[in-house]
């Protein structure tokens, strides 16, 4: 075992040494302002009890996203996206990400939808389902992998699932100015699905291409990873985790 101590940043650059591999099982002591994973896995935010559950518990085989772009390749577990939130984690800082944990993001969030105007992107996917390859615009796209980001981000994404080997896709449309706090608050009253400026799909893949410069920014899993394109994948039965006992992520 190997046992990531912080944030769901910090277990995302442990997983890359860990990923493809499923040896060494992932351990996660949570310690950050969010641990969305730590959470989906059912453990306890306490860090010591977090630990003992773990060792106690059992071994489970989880598949990851995967981000290919100019940089190489990056896996993921919690969540992929370019627009805002690749904004966002660009421009916040890390001083304040420490310090004031979950209000850091809402006050930057906040700061951005007053102050910014998005461009819509290309956003190239195929559906998982029929296979058929579709292309849309987007302002924003974000791939879940995980039931719930927490706090008030919590119940806009849609819900994903670590065991699938699929995508669930959610594409906010243009304009940018009226899709982003329309996009909130459906999604914070649970109507996302009839919310007829965001689109919610299961891809096997998908990409993104800049309809314009400076193209948007892209993150995994809260790390700021560049500018696009990018492309995102499913990599099947790609990391082992540890896991409560009792806790099975596939029912």
């Amino acid at each position: 075992m190997v046992f990531a101590c912080g944030g769901d940043g910090t277990v995302h650059e442990v997983m890359q040494g860990l990923a493809g591999a499923p040896v060494a099982a992932l351990g996660i002591v949570p310690m950050g302002s969010a641990n969305a994973l730590a959470r989906h896995f059912g453990l306890s935010l306490d860090p010591l009890e977090a630990a003992l559950e773990q060792l106690r518990g059992r071994s489970e085989v989880i598949s990851l996203g995967k981000v290919e772009f100019a940089g190489g390749i990056r896996y993921f577990a919690v969540m992929a996206g370019a627009g805002p939130d690749g904004a966002l984690i660009y421009e916040l800082e890390t001083e304040h990400k420490s310090s004031w944990g979950r209000l850091a993001y809402y006050v930057h969030a906040a700061r951005l939808f007053a102050t910014r105007r998005f461009r819509p992107f290309a956003v190239d996917y195929v559906e998982a389902e029929t296979g058929r390859a579709v292309t849309e615009q987007a302002v924003c796209a974000i791939a879940v992998r995980v039931g719930s980001l927490g706090g008030i981000f919590g119940k806009i994404t849609g819900r994903g699932a670590t065991t699938e080997d699929r995508l669930r896709l959610v594409l906010v449309r243009p304009p940018a100015l009226i899709s982003l706090p329309v996009w909130f608050v459906y999604g914070w009253l649970a109507l996302e699905r009839v919310n007829p400026l965001v689109r919610i799909v299961e891809v096997s893949e998908f990409s993104c291409v800049a309809l314009a410069n400076p193209a948007p920014h892209f993150e995994a899993d809260g790390e700021w990873l560049g500018r696009l394109p990018m492309r995102v994948s499913v990599a099947p039965d790609a990391l082992r985790v540890r896991l409560p006992a009792g806790r099975n992520l596939r029912r």
